[in-house]
């Protein structure tokens, strides 16, 4: 391997950054410009809507409740009128993530009525403009509505970014740690490349089995979104699967778990969650980018991961505080390219 230079990136940083780009042109038709140097306000926005959600755990058991006041227009007076900082954070929050949407919204049915979404962001073949072509052809009583739609669209985009950011952070910093896994990644990704060329499609970069077992096992290790339950009382849980002992003299049919238990569950969603595959392809896309022309390395910083809604890395410093915004040096080296 040659080294051309290297140095220490904050590498969460534009993961960050890259998870909003690509969620922007595959969810909403839309580039936010983020690699030419701009940083929109939806990307706070965004980033912080999830964590308000959690910190805001308290008003969870009454949303159902004031949801049923009223009409839209009074309960968003009471929301102004609420002089709580999380709630008047949540609502900027939203108030910028709708407003984005919506003028993405109205310039994609002008793009579809003038018949120019070809020369589009992602050709009319994003999420939103999808949703806007069905709403063409079913039912009037089927029809998403406008509100409805930028729902889903805005869901996708702050749910979408920020926990694609956390595990594709997670996969670097784990790569980093271990040189064996990152060259024999490296090595299948540089045979693709001879083979097909650097612009891998859908089924090519399926047929990459390691890399499809590095997102997998890294998505189950390390969750972005995780569940931590304490067992109220002893209890046995039955295997779908049984599963032998390490020494392979025993199959498992159940798992005796004791009172007291901690238990992270860290599949919850991932039977159900509709955006698992788009999540997989992501993190496949960009990994097999940066993996063949660059090389990581750990950076000496110690790093803790804080699940504040959504796991993100932090620095510890010397006197063991963390970091007051996320972040993750890793020692990046560029590569010479290969034929």
């Amino acid at each position: 391997m040659n080294e051309a230079s290297t140095g220490v990136v904050d590498i969460f940083k534009w993961i960050h950054l890259i998870s909003l780009e690509i969620i922007g042109q595959a969810g909403i038709g839309h580039s936010f410009g983020i690699l030419e140097g701009n940083v929109p306000d939806y990307l706070a926005a965004s980033r912080d809507f999830l964590a308000l959600i959690i910190e805001m755990w308290y008003f969870h058991p009454f949303i159902t409740f004031f949801s049923r006041i009223g009409p839209a227009s009074f309960r968003r007076a009471i929301v102004e009128w609420i002089p709580h900082r999380p709630v008047q954070k949540m609502k900027s929050a939203s108030d910028t993530m709708y407003k984005m949407a919506a003028k993405i919204m109205k310039h994609k049915r002008e793009a579809m009525d003038n018949g120019t979404l070809d020369s589009e962001v992602a050709a009319g073949k994003d999420i939103m403009t999808a949703l806007l072509r069905q709403n063409l052809v079913v039912a009037p009583h089927d029809q998403m509505t406008d509100e409805e739609v930028l729902a889903q669209v805005n869901g996708l985009a702050f749910a979408g970014h920020d926990t694609i950011s956390s595990v594709l952070s997670q996969v670097i910093n784990v790569l980093a740690e271990h040189w064996e896994v990152q060259t024999k990644l490296r090595d299948e990704i540089h045979t693709a490349h001879r083979s097909h060329g650097k612009n891998l499609d859908y089924d090519q970069l399926n047929s990459l089995s390691y890399l499809d077992a590095v997102c997998r096992e890294s998505l189950r290790l390390h969750a972005p979104v995780f569940t931590i339950r304490v067992a109220a009382k002893d209890w046995v849980l039955p295997l779908h699967y049984p599963v032998k002992t390490k020494d392979g003299e025993f199959t498992l049919p159940t798992i005796r778990v004791s009172k007291g238990t901690t238990l992270h569950i860290a599949l919850r969603a991932a039977n159900k969650d509709k955006g698992m595959k788009f999540a997989q392809l992501e993190m496949e896309i960009v990994l097999s980018r940066l993996v063949s022309s660059f090389a990581f390395d750990p950076s000496g910083d110690v790093i803790k991961w804080n699940a504040a809604g959504v796991a993100k890395p932090h620095v510890q410093r010397p006197d063991g505080k963390l970091s007051g915004t996320p972040m993750m040096p890793i020692r990046v080296i560029v590569l010479e390219e290969t034929e």
